[in-house]
Order: C-alpha cells, then structure tokens, then sequence
C-alpha cells in the first residue's frame, strides 16, 4: 500500500476530469488522476468520437448512394466493408486517446488506475485488483461521469440489448433495428444503422424527439428522419419484451393499441445517470439526489469546500462541451480566480442528418418568460453556398428580446449546424443585439449568411427574405 501527496486529485478522466487535470498542472499544482477504465472517458472512448464518425463515415455513404447522381457523379460497384469501418472507428479512437495520454505526461499529471472511493474527505483509496493504493490530496474533483439507464425488463448484454456502448461495437449490421428514446443519442446512432440498410423503428414515451431542443427543429428534424426511412412511434411504450430464438419480440402501447415488434437489435436509448455509487461519499457526508446528483454551488464546490464536482455527476444537459467547459473553470477556482461559466451560452447539437444545434432559450422558453419576442428565420433553400452544395435542407431561426433588441436564442437545422451555431453562441455570451448580427459583414457565398439573413428578417429588413 503505497501513500500519494497531491494538491489536486481528479477521479475520472474523462472530458472533463482529463481537461480539469492538465489546466490545474498548468497552474502550478502537482497533480494526479484516477480511471478505472480507459483514459479519455465515456465520451472519448465509446460516445461522442467513436459515434461521429461512424455518422461521418455512413453520411459520406448515404450521399453517394442517393445523392451524387444529381451533381454528375457516378459510382458502380458501392458497397460497405462494415468491418474495415468499424476499424477505422477504434484506430480514430485510440489515436485520440494516445493524445490525451501524451497531454498528461507532457503536463506532469500522473496517472492511476483502478476504482477510487472515499475513506475520508482528503483520502482516497483506489482499488486495481489486489492492489490497494492510498492516496492523499488537499483538493478533489469528482469527474466520474454517467452510464446509459437500462429497463428492468430489458437488461444489457451488449449483443441483442445493447446501449450506445454496444450499439458502436456490433459485429454486423442488424436486419431490424428497434430504438427505444429518441433522444440525441437514440436519433443519432439510428441515423448510422439506417443509412447502412437496417429497418429502424424507434419508439418514445413523448409526443415529439429529442426533448430540450426548439420545438420548430424537433419537428423539422422529425419530418427529415421519416423521409430518410424510420418509422416512429411517439407517444408510445415498450411495456415487455423476450427473446424469441434471434429476435427479441416486444410489446408496444401505442395509441390504446397493443402492437408487436420485432428486432435482431434493440438499442435503449432512455438517458443515462451519473455514475456516483462505489466512490463512498456517504463515508464523507456529501449526499445525492434522488436521480443521483452530486449538489455544488456556484463555484463547483460540493458541501465540503475543497470537493468539487464537475460534469454529468451535477444537475445540467449531459455535454461533453460542458464538462470541459467546468473543468477548466474549477481548476482556476482552486487556484484563487474567479472563472464565469455562462451555461445560457453553452450549445447543444445533434449529429443526424441534417444537423441540428441550439444555443439559448427556445421559443417556448422565451414566452413561458413573458417576453415581448423579434423571430426572424431563413432557409437554406435560398441560402447561395447551400446551392452550390446541394445541401438546402433546413433553416436558422433568431430569437430575440423586443425591448433590447439582444439575442436570446438561435436554433439551427441544416447543413454545418454545429459548426454555425459558435455564432450563436459567442453572440450571447457578448451580449450581442440582432442588429449587431445583422450588420456584421459575413463572407459570401458562406451558410452563415443565413444567420445574417435570420437577424435582419427579424428586424423588418431581409434583402432576400
């Protein structure tokens, strides 16, 4: 048993805690981690990476196969290798974790691995095996993130009933596809299997997809996936399920009606939690929530003064962007500064297709709030880099506050959302008016003259509105 002395411990190394890690060694702290799976976390190692890019890679298929006859591009003989693209997914994978890995050295951050758990407020013991490691720091942050939430009558095994850990890792690409939640990851990991030929049918207990984002793209975004070959059922629930030889047959309550479905897959896509238990803060007082948050204040700072927590273990949208967002903020917070996290400014995207990305308040929000509203919109349709392109779905709405003129929300569907909504979001964060934004002089031809055109239809003025 071997004793450790640090001034900053961070237990988990995902996008948060790795990122947390290297800015508090970069401030002059002697710094370790702890993991006790890969380093680079969830998000790195089975979430946002590896499922990008098998969305990238079956995007790229999909517009070969159905779109690149329009633009005079021919193609015989297409056909997936699905085991060579899954190889690509893991070698992007391991290339980024070997990065982060290499960033940790580089920055003096030592490493441990093995499962942490509190013995008291500044100790922790980290269990790999037989051997048990102790291990001492002034300042601790708790960045252990959250796993997918099975159903009781529907468990994991990560071959026929899987979570968005199994559903990246399949052997084969499924006959029938069933996707209980569609949610960003039930829409987005859906999205891969379509394209490459599976039936898809995704069920969800409410009456419209990927709750959180503005009412306009959910239905936008709902009408695009339908054309693209999904079949939904909303407002419906998995009530029980078995598996019946290959196939897992299920029952459906849909409407007052009883139907059946069929699947060689089912991907349970019904939101995760964070990941507190086994770290003993029980031993050191610090409660949860009823769904398992770890409670902080303003600062990050847990109840005592010198935990903190960070990332899916507190209350907030599940982002990696988040997380890192924090990490960095409560490594200066530690260090004596006074970092501003303006969480109204942090975005969301969904990596189907077409994208979908918001930043601020919705539409609903913004009147349940009782403001006096400027919504401006326009489409890419009319957009001239879309033509060009050949890639017109979609359209960016503003939002903004009549008695300001500032922007409240933007909230994108289309081609690049996810790369045009840092405008967004650099112009809340700024405090920026629809008129700023209107002004601005964009690039042409680019899609964020969309963004332009959105603001000054808003304001009365589109030149081509």
């Amino acid at each position: 048993m071997v004793q450790n002395d640090f001034d900053v411990l961070v237990i988990g190394t995902g996008p948060g805690g790795y990122v947390a890690a290297i800015r508090a060694a970069q401030l002059g702290f002697k710094v370790a981690c702890v993991e006790k799976q890969t380093i680079g976390g969830t998000c790195l190692n089975v979430g946002c990476i590896p499922s990008k890019t098998l969305l990238q890679t079956t995007e790229n298929y999909a517009w070969i196969k159905n779109t690149s006859k329009s633009q005079g591009i021919s193609c015989s003989d297409l056909a997936i290798d699905f085991k060579f693209m899954m190889k690509r997914k893991e070698d992007v994978v391991h290339s980024l974790v070997d990065g982060v890995i290499g960033a940790l050295k580089r920055n003096k951050v030592e490493t441990f691995q093995g499962e942490a758990h509190f013995t008291d407020e500044h100790h922790i013991e980290v269990v790999n095996g037989k051997d048990r490691i102790q291990i001492t720091s002034k300042n601790i942050i708790i960045a252990t993130g959250s796993e997918s939430i099975p159903l009781p009558f529907l468990p994991f095994d990560e071959k026929k009933v899987v979570s968005s850990t199994g559903v990246l890792n399949l052997e084969s690409i499924p006959k029938k596809l069933v996707v209980i939640g569609a949610g960003v990851i039930g829409v987005e990991l859906a999205s891969v299997y379509a394209r490459l030929g599976s039936e898809v049918t995704i069920v969800e207990m409410l009456d419209s997809i990927a709750a959180g984002i503005d009412s306009t793209m959910s239905k936008l975004l709902l009408q695009s996936l339908k054309k693209q070959g999904m079949l939904f059922y909303l407002g419906a629930k998995v009530t029980k399920a078995a598996v019946e030889g290959q196939e897992i047959a299920m029952s459906v309550e849909h409407e007052q009606k009883s139907l059946s479905l069929l699947a060689d897959v089912v991907l349970v896509a019904v939101g995760r939690r964070p990941f507190t238990q086994r770290l003993g803060l029980e031993t050191i007082g610090i409660k949860t929530t009823q769904k398992g948050h770890i409670q902080v204040d303003a600062n990050l700072r847990t109840s005592h003064p010198h935990i903190y927590a960070i990332g899916d273990v507190i209350e907030g949208p599940m982002l990696a962007h988040r997380a890192t967002h924090e990490g960095i903020a409560c490594a200066e917070v530690i260090s004596g500064r006074q970092p501003i996290i303006n969480y109204i400014s942090i975005p969301n995207v969904i990596y189907t297709h077409p994208e979908v990305a918001g930043v601020g308040l919705s539409e609903n929000e913004a009147k349940a709030a009782g403001l006096d509203l400027l919504i401006g919109t326009s489409f890419f349709r009319g957009n001239p880099r879309a033509r060009c392109t050949g890639d017109m779905e979609g359209v960016v709405k503003v939002i903004g506050d009549k008695a300001s003129g500032r922007l409240l929300g933007m909230h994108i569907i289309g081609p690049n959302a996810s790369e045009l909504i840092i405008e967004g979001m650099i112009a809340l964060d700024k405090k920026a008016t629809l008129e700023d934004i209107a002004h601005a002089c964009h690039p042409h031809p680019t899609l964020s003259e969309a963004i332009m055109e959105a603001s000054q239809q808003a304001l009365g003025w589109a030149i081509h509105g």
